[in-house]
C-alpha cells in the first residue's frame, strides 16, 4: 500500500488516503507498527498516523489522528497542516482555501505559497476553550505552578527560566498522568527569550516531539493572558518556528510548514488483521 510520509516543523505523521486504501481496520495498532519502525531521512520516525478521508457538510476532507501509542488526539496543530497540504496536492480541494473536519472540529486552513510552490499553510485552530491560569500541579520536583489551557486538547504550560534545561522527559511524564488530568494532558516547558518564545513539549501518547502546534497555540495564549508578550508572536521549537496569532477573544490562528518526506509503498508486518474494508482488500 502506499503512504505519504510529511512532516509539520519536524513533527512527522504518515498519512493514510482513505479513498485509495479504505477505512483501516485497526487504525490504532497501524499507527503504533508505523511509529515503531526506523525511516529513512531527518524524521527517523513518526510520531503519529493521519487517516485522510472525504469530508462532509462542505469540509474538503476530514482527518483522524492517532499518536505513537495509538490512542487517539482531539487535535493536532501540525498534523492539521500537513493534512492540508496533502488534501490541496491530492485532489481533496480546488482551492487553497478550504476546511478540515477534525475531532475538535471543523479547522479552516489557507495554503501559504512562495511563487507558487507550497511553503507553509496558516490554520485556524478554533478559540481556546478553557484558561486557568496559576494552577499549582504537585511533583516529585515539588508544586509546578501552570497555566492550563484547552485547545480541543489539554495541555499545562509550564514557564520556565530556560527551556534548554527543564527536565521534559522526567517532569513531562509524571504531569501528563497527573490525578488532575484522567485523560492525561501535554505539558510545555516555555521560555521567553529575545521577544520570542522558545519551547520544548511532552505530547500525551507520544513523548517529547520535534514540535507541537496546538502546544504552541496553548502556550502563546497563556503568555498573552498572564501579560508576557503580545501577539502575534513566533514560537521557536527543535523542529522549526511556527507564528501564533490571537486577538484575545477569538480564533487562534497558526502559520507554519508542510513538508512531504517521501512517498511510496509500505508493508505492513503484523498480518492480514490490519486489512483494509476498501473491497474487502487486505493491507
Amino acid at each position: 500500500m502506499k503512504l505519504t510520509l510529511m512532516a509539520g516543523a519536524g513533527n512527522s505523521f504518515a498519512l493514510w488516503d482513505v479513498r485509495a486504501l479504505g477505512e483501516p481496520r485497526d487504525a490504532a495498532e497501524v499507527a503504533r507498527e508505523l511509529c515503531e519502525r526506523t525511516w529513512p531521512g531527518p524524521s527517523a520516525t513518526l510520531d503519529g498516523l493521519l487517516v485522510v478521508s472525504p469530508g462532509t457538510d462542505g469540509a474538503a476532507c476530514r482527518m483522524t489522528i492517532f499518536n505513537a501509542d495509538g490512542s487517539r488526539p482531539e487535535a493536532c496543530g501540525n498534523g492539521l497542516r500537513c493534512v492540508a497540504r496533502f488534501a490541496r496536492e491530492q485532489g481533496f480541494s480546488a482551492s487553497d482555501a478550504f476546511s478540515v473536519q477534525a475531532d475538535a472540529g471543523v479547522r479552516s486552513v489557507e495554503i501559504v505559497r512562495e511563487r507558487g510552490a507550497i511553503v507553509g499553510v496558516r490554520a485556524s485552530m478554533g478559540p481556546p476553550r478553557e484558561i486557568e491560569v496559576g494552577v499549582t500541579l504537585a511533583s516529585s520536583k515539588g508544586g509546578q505552578r501552570a497555566t492550563l489551557v484547552d485547545m480541543g486538547n489539554p495541555h499545562a504550560v509550564l514557564f520556565v527560566a530556560d527551556e534548554r534545561m527543564a527536565p521534559v522527559a522526567e517532569l513531562g511524564r509524571e504531569l501528563e498522568r497527573h490525578p488532575r488530568f484522567p485523560n492525561r494532558t501535554n505539558v510545555e516547558f516555555a521560555a521567553l527569550r529575545d521577544g520570542r518564545v522558545h519551547l520544548r513539549v511532552w505530547e500525551r501518547g507520544v513523548g517529547e516531539t520535534a514540535a507541537c502546534g496546538t502546544g504552541a497555540c496553548a502556550t502563546a495564549v497563556a503568555a498573552l493572558r498572564e501579560g508576557k508578550l503580545t501577539l502575534p508572536v513566533d514560537i521557536e521549537l527543535p523542529g522549526g518556528t511556527l507564528r501564533v496569532d490571537w486577538d484575545g477573544a477569538g480564533e487562534v490562528f497558526l502559520t507554519g510548514p508542510s513538508e512531504v518526506l517521501w512517498a511510496g509503498e509500505v508493508k505492513l508486518e503484523r498480518g492480514n488483521a490490519l486489512g483494509q474494508t476498501k473491497k474487502g482488500a487486505q493491507a
